[in-house]
């Protein structure tokens, strides 16, 4: 078995700025990545990106730093990408899967610092499983990695800062937008104004740049405001959005519809490291407990970035740079001198203007919660009226959350629907258990482990 002193699980801004920090202290460090390439979701594709003109001009305000933070990373670090992890063992012993090569490789590492980041909040709704209709976030996704824009009007519902910023960039790839449906009101709640002071205090440019998107498709004459009873539409794809709005049903054909509710952290590997997690009322999730540095309930098992708490990009990369500098500590060696991570900044009044909207808030009795095992909302609701009070009860009677997936798409929206129809608090209620593989690998390349092991 091979051996590294720091094993980074993630290359976005918190991981490339850890593996900056402990690989120049002189600590062996491997960082794993799931993509092509370093930059995790934000900084997606970031070297192909800026080799690209008009990719780069359409996008390139996203990526400020991007492509420095990759090139110190990968001076003091090795990257495994297209790679991802598969099981930890209590000795932090990693097994994980080269997905080029379809090998798995085992590597122990006396520190590990979980920098997995933030998922988009699955919105289920009537038809949301329909060809033709996305997360905001994926569609952000197939513009960053390969350029892909999509051949017609666009249709974006939902709520967010990233629905705000997407709907420019389609703008800047001359993609038309059909329409924008909020689901908010039009003025912002008394308790998001009472945030709003502090976040221009911490970040005015960041309130002035959302105020600016805000305005613009306000003004687009093409938004919908408060609407209510979403659906997509059609017989085998998407054919067309159907909601109501203003007291009237409006129908607005499209090929095309993306969707958005925030992002959550992605929980799915500390779950399976069996960590202590917390729930956060103001972003409906949960996330793993840590203290001041980063460290969890685990020994030797840090967490940094949005995977420890939804914080923005600036605020992942200060984090995993501290973060860093505490392994290095932990593990004996003195790291270069750096900054303290800035407080919240501005995500507080976020969160509270944004406020995530009820689980069931679109979604009917024969709505698919599960898209994995073809579990609807009204599955959920009959067995949990039947005893079932928690999600692994539920996942027991129903499958929701036995496929391929392991609930990462459904798991925390099943959190919140338990927790409604039971009406406990959702961190009473709890969260499915993560069992490894992390991902479905083939019985087969688990034989590659021993030829990898030894080479």
């Amino acid at each position: 078995m091979k051996a590294v002193d720091v094993l980074i699980v993630g290359a976005g801004p918190a991981g490339l700025s850890a593996a900056a920090v402990t690989g120049a202290a002189g600590l062996s460090t491997l960082v794993i990545d799931e993509q092509a390439a370093p930059g995790g979701q934000i900084w997606r594709a970031a070297e192909a990106v800026g080799a690209d003109p008009v990719r780069h001009a359409a996008l390139g305000s996203s990526y400020r730093g991007a492509m420095a933070a990759i090139a110190i990373a990968r001076q003091h670090a090795r990257f495994a990408t297209e790679s991802e992890v598969v099981d930890v063992s209590p000795d932090r012993d990693v097994l994980w899967f080269d997905k080029t090569a379809r090998t798995l490789h085992q590597t122990r590492a006396r520190a590990i610092l979980v920098a997995t980041g933030a998922m988009e909040r699955p919105v289920p709704f009537p038809g949301w499983t329909l060809p033709g209709v996305t997360g905001v976030g994926a569609l952000q996704i197939a513009l960053k990695q390969g350029g892909m824009v999509p051949d017609g009007p666009v249709v974006l519902a939902g709520q967010g800062p990233l629905l705000l910023l997407v709907a420019q960039q389609l703008a800047a790839f001359g993609v038309p937008i059909a329409a924008t449906l909020d689901v908010a009101s039009a003025f912002p709640s008394r308790t998001a104004l009472g945030a709003l002071p502090g976040a221009i205090g911490a970040d005015p440019g960041l309130v002035a740049k959302g105020a600016a998107l805000a305005a613009r498709r306000f003004l687009s004459g093409s938004a919908y405001r408060d609407i209510r009873d979403l659906e997509a539409v059609g017989a085998g794809r998407i054919e067309a959005v159907r909601f109501r709005a203003a007291g009237e049903t409006v129908t607005i054909p499209t090929t095309r519809l993306a969707v958005h509710d925030g992002v959550i952290p992605n929980t799915q590997l500390t779950r399976l490291l069996g960590l202590a997690h917390r729930w956060i009322d103001g972003q409906a999730a949960f996330a793993p407990q840590v203290d001041a540095d980063g460290l969890s309930s685990r020994e030797n098992v840090w967490v940094a970035g949005d995977g420890a708490g939804i914080g923005g990009a600036e605020r992942a990369a200060a984090q995993g740079a501290a973060t860093a500098r505490a392994i290095c500590r932990a593990l004996g060696t003195i790291p270069a001198a750096g900054d303290a991570p800035r407080g919240t900044g501005a995500r507080t009044f976020v969160d509270r203007l944004y406020a995530p909207l009820p689980v069931s808030h679109f979604a009917a009795d024969d709505t698919l919660l599960c898209r994995c095992e073809s579990v609807t909302f009204g599955d959920v609701r009959r067995v949990i009226a039947d005893g079932a009070t928690g999600p692994n009860r539920v996942k027991t009677a129903t499958r929701c959350g036995m496929g391929p997936c392991q609930g990462r798409i459904c798991g925390a929206n099943l959190t919140r629907l338990v927790a409604e129809e039971t009406g406990r608090a959702p961190r009473d209620v709890g969260a499915l258990r993560i069992r490894p593989p992390l991902k479905p690998l083939l019985l087969a390349d688990y034989a590659t482990l021993a030829a990898t092991d030894s080479a």
